[in-house]
């Protein structure tokens, strides 16, 4: 390695997306052992930007000048080895009265988060997913997503903003949860956890890189799920879903179909199933279902939610609007039960004139086609409910 390589170029900002493959990276921490123009120079525990996605490894602004300062050191001493400890940052921010355990070396080696008029306020700070439990089942919370994996609390007049990253932890800055009042504090220290040092999702590129790409349609029907939700929230003051932890889980990881086998339809079926229809709270129906007098079409959650709707909208084709959430039912019952091949074909077919497509159309265009309608039919009942609250 040449020292030239380790200088940046001016004007040049760096960028957390790996160079190779443009995804993500996360901080971690090597032992730098190279040649530096002549050097030989050995740092432990070296920050540095490591994509998960193609292991392809890129150094922090301050990792380069760490090594740039370190052979000009040996330079000097006409020293052509040189072996260096690397202290960790101990650095404490303040913000908060409630003191959270947070590792500085994210907000210094991160990409994109230093601010020197207000240092700090971006230091990420790591929570458990459990952590957003106790604002989706209380009716004081509400939890808004814009994609699988950046997302607002509101609590009452105050909101806060976090990520999700690829583990799974929730991740917010330091200056908005200093903005919370201490009792809403001290519960998030309780599910405050260590840094893993990752912090690439949607979270990150709205709010660091004002990066606001358009979202897949698996982001786009989520977000659509979860303004529904807040609407029959605003409408009835009950939340008739739970985005428990493995609903949230499956969301994350969800990803469209590749293969058309049997494996993959009943994978697909059951997944979006447990996202879209099993989360919601057939008792918080019931008791809505109950106090606007709506008629009994069923015991399920479906037909509970559309004798709601038909109550509060009578000249509106419920049952219309509600079909792919019935076909998505449907599907899980041909896909992962034991039925005859003739029957599974003619449900099938059914299932294809429903949705509009040609009967011989095979999972990916099945799947393409009722995640569009999905989409809309959450779209239609948020406009439903809003337009109905506000006579």
């Amino acid at each position: 390695m040449e020292i030239s390589e380790l200088i940046p170029a001016v004007g040049k900002s760096q960028s957390i997306y790996c160079r190779a493959c443009g995804r993500h990276t996360e901080l971690t921490f090597v032992r730098f052992d190279e040649v530096v123009s002549g050097i030989h120079i050995q740092i432990e525990g070296l920050p540095m930007l490591r994509c998960k996605a193609c292991s392809k490894e890129q150094l922090p602004d301050l990792s380069q000048a760490a090594i740039l300062h370190t052979h000009e050191q040996a330079t000097k001493k006409n020293s052509p080895r040189v072996n260096v400890q690397r202290r960790k940052r101990t650095n404490d921010f303040g913000f908060t009265t409630v003191k959270f355990q947070y590792d500085p070396d994210d907000y210094f080696y991160i990409p994109g988060l230093t601010r020197p008029w207000d240092e700090g306020f971006l230091q990420p700070v790591f929570f458990s997913r459990r952590v957003l439990l106790k604002y989706d089942n209380s009716p004081e919370y509400s939890v808004q997503f814009a994609s699988t994996t950046y997302g607002t609390i509101y609590t009452g007049s105050e909101y806060i903003s976090f990520g999700i990253n690829q583990y799974g932890n929730v991740v917010m800055w330091l200056g908005d949860i200093a903005k919370l009042p201490e009792a809403e504090q001290y519960y998030l220290r309780s599910e405050n956890i260590p840094s893993d040092h990752s912090i690439g999702s949607e979270f990150y590129d709205g709010q660091i890189e004002v990066k606001f790409t358009d979202p897949s349609i698996e982001n786009n029907l989520f977000a659509q799920r979860s303004e529904f939700v807040d609407a029959c929230f605003s409408r009835f003051g009950v939340k008739i879903a739970h985005l428990d932890q493995e609903a949230l889980e499956l969301a994350q990881v969800f990803n469209p179909p590749l293969v058309d086998t049997p494996k993959e339809r009943r994978h697909v079926a059951d997944v979006l199933n447990k996202i879209y229809l099993e989360s919601l709270d057939n008792g918080a129906l019931d008791k809505i279902s109950s106090s606007i007098g709506a008629r009994n079409l069923g015991s399920g959650s479906l037909k509970r939610l559309q004798s709601i709707l038909e109550k509060i909208a009578p000249t509106e084709n419920v049952a219309q609007i509600l079909s792919p959430l019935f076909v998505l039912y449907d599907l899980r019952v041909i896909y992962s039960h034991l039925t005859s091949s003739n029957k599974s074909a003619t449900s099938l077919a059914a299932i294809a004139s429903r949705l509009g497509i040609p009967q011989d159309s095979g999972l990916a265009d099945v799947y393409r086609s009722l995640m569009q309608q999905l989409r809309e039919c959450f779209q239609k009942l948020t406009e439903l409910i809003k337009t109905k609250s506000s006579k």
